[in-house]
């Protein structure tokens, strides 16, 4: 997943989802070359954590 497809999954920037992966904010992070890409698969289970533990309100 591209830093922009994961910016429009998250309804934010591509520049937040940059400063948000630098701080630790978002897993399965990985670096090509000078490209981020992201696991969907981490992405889905780390989203899904995310609900769960907001009692399931988005």
């Amino acid at each position: 997943m591209t830093v922009e497809e994961l910016a429009v999954l998250l309804r934010t920037s591509k520049g937040a989802v940059y400063a948000r992966h630098a701080r630790g904010g978002i897993p399965g992070g990985l670096r090509l070359g000078r490209t981020l890409r992201f696991d969907p698969r981490i992405i889905a289970q780390w989203l899904s954590a995310k609900s769960a533990s907001a009692g399931g309100h988005s």
